[in-house]
């Protein structure tokens, strides 16, 4: 019962990080004038020194054992066990990293589920919410509220309360056991992409009701909108996982109905329920089934993952699609030299008047904790605020290309991290006005990377095309800002752990339901059969869930 969209936080950081040297906060910008938490002051990060502050040094040295995910991201001459992130805790904090063991992420978590069962747990333990839940639910975790408090540095807290508390799925009966890798929720709002030359060919307007998205959707099936003379275009693409998957699901579709599938919230009476078994998910449903069967839909998603149907797009073949901030990367490959090509994001239009809401979701990560008894729990805390220090506080001005590496992703190799949670749109209105005024002078060099990557793409440099629709004028972030401005964004409520029954009947229920819903748009049975799934769920034990979420939030 996971539904979570990994977007886009954590992969466009990498990739910004990658195009610029630093990270620093010099310079006026648009989020320091907000009444909003966000992060975007590097002199938040002041704090008096000494032995027992945020930055204070152990002595005589203490030893933090670990884990490590292996990471391609090294130094020249760096090794996993020495580089310049264990040899910056050792030397400023006095803290020695030892990893108990360094595999590969594809094989991490299951390594992990072999070491909590093995029983000599690490010192700091980096784990996915279900492994959360069973060392808590086993006492195995070290309470942090207290050491958090006192030691966390002022940059790290702003970070964590930005858009929210980016704690909260590590709290339990007030206290708090873990650090998450939160990023915020702005980013994975979903929105509308569409092919603009196609819409200009055939002379079409931007949708602005769910009627006229359908009708775009036709237009491009059946009016040859590439205008090569041939029937061979699709209107709309989707991916096979629906509304599991990343890019090209149908989350932003049935939000333009007033429906919220994979998503957990309250009803008029004060109960939560799940979005993908209420009555009115029959409603999308039926509007795919139809324009499957019209022929608007690609006939072989069914079989397509998010990359497979990124090649479809690719291939000229389709003109819309539900994505996300970072669909850009989606579909990137086909803007280039000779090609007329072009996306632009839209916010999702409403079937009936009714403002529509988008869903939308806290991004927690994965979580940092400490085993049971260690004596120095507040070293997690103190490793945390070296690593934002670095990469986003005073420090960074002069320091974060030692840390980032020749590669620009260097953040990978500490064993420790956390990003800026909802930056982006900051960033955007930061670099429109830079653009206006021709004057990049006021940004800082995350943002000076942006605007030098849409002034390059609009010299002619198509492969950084995807600058513009990020961060330009008419970019994604510009829908995340509508968005804001209209307060269209549908918070996900349950934002915990999985129960126990999400853990033992959770795979089985998405199969189900997705296994149901590509039957139903396919047609191969009717729409109709959706009554029989909700029982169906229910009784596999989704009432078991809706039971126990209940049961948790009060």
């Amino acid at each position: 019962m996971k539904r979570f969209i990994q977007i886009s936080f954590l992969a466009l950081c990498v990739l910004a990080i990658a195009v610029t040297t630093a990270c620093s906060n010099n310079g006026a910008s648009y989020a320091n004038k907000q009444n909003d938490n966000s992060p975007n002051s590097g002199n938040a990060s002041t704090e008096p020194q000494g032995n027992d502050g945020p930055f204070g040094k152990y002595e005589p040295p203490i030893t933090m054992r670990t884990t490590m995910m292996d990471t391609e991201f090294l130094n020249e001459g760096d090794t996993m066990n020495d580089n310049v992130w264990t040899r910056g805790f050792a030397d400023e904090l006095g803290i020695k990293v030892k990893y108990d063991w360094v595999v590969d992420g594809a094989n991490y978590w299951d390594k992990m589920n072999i070491t909590l069962t093995g029983g000599n747990l690490p010192d700091m333990l980096f784990v996915n919410s279900p492994q959360f839940k069973q060392l808590l639910e086993a006492g195995q975790l070290e309470d942090l509220s207290e050491v958090y408090e006192k030691y966390a540095s002022p940059l790290v807290k702003e970070f964590y309360s930005s858009g929210g508390d980016g704690l909260l799925a590590t709290k339990n009966d007030g206290k708090l056991y873990g650090l998450t890798e939160y990023g915020g929720s702005y980013d994975t709002s979903p929105m509308l992409w569409i092919r603009t030359d196609w819409m200009k060919n055939l002379n079409l307007n931007p949708p602005t009701t769910m009627d006229e998205v359908i009708s775009m959707i036709e237009a491009f099936t059946k009016q040859d909108p590439d205008k090569n003379g041939k029937n061979d275009t699709y209107g709309l693409q989707l991916n096979k996982d629906l509304f599991f998957g990343g890019d090209f699901n149908p989350v932003g579709f049935a939000n333009g109905y007033h429906v919220y599938p994979a998503h957990w919230f309250k009803d008029n009476s004060g109960k939560m329920v799940y979005g993908s078994v209420l009555p009115e998910m029959k409603t999308v449903l039926s509007k795919l089934q139809e324009m499957y069967k019209a022929g608007y839909i690609d006939p072989e998603f069914g079989t397509k993952d998010v990359a497979k149907a990124g090649e479809t797009v690719m291939s000229n073949k389709v003109g819309l699609f539900f994505g996300y901030m970072t669909s850009p990367f989606s579909v990137s490959g086909m803007i280039k030299d000779g090609s007329t090509a072009d996306w632009q994001p839209y916010p999702i239009p409403s079937a009936d008047g009714k403002p529509a809401l988008v869903q939308n979701r806290m991004n927690f990560g994965n979580i940092y904790a400490i085993r049971k008894g260690y004596e120095h729990p507040e070293a997690l805390i103190k490793m945390l605020n070296f690593a934002v220090e670095k990469m986003f506080g005073e420090s960074a001005k002069t320091e974060v290309a030692k840390y980032t590496g020749t590669s620009g992703q260097g953040f990978h190799v500490s064993p420790v991290k956390l990003l800026k949670p909802n930056k982006n749109v900051y960033i955007y209105h930061n670099v429109v006005a830079a653009l206006e005024a021709n004057d990049p002078s006021k940004l800082n060099n995350e943002e000076k990377g942006y605007f030098d990557g849409i002034k390059k793409y609009r010299s002619g440099d198509k492969s950084q095309w995807w600058f513009e629709r990020i961060f330009g004028p008419n970019s994604s972030q510009k829908v995340i800002q509508h968005y804001i401005d209209n307060k269209s964004m549908f918070m996900n409520e349950w934002v915990y752990p999985p129960t126990d029954t999400m853990v033992s009947k959770g795979s089985t229920l998405d199969k189900l339901e997705l296994e149901t819903f590509v039957k139903i748009i396919y047609g191969q049975t009717s729409v109709d059969n959706f009554d029989n799934f909700v029982e169906n769920w229910k009784k596999l034990g989704g009432d078991k869930i809706i039971e126990e979420v209940n049961q948790a939030m009060q």
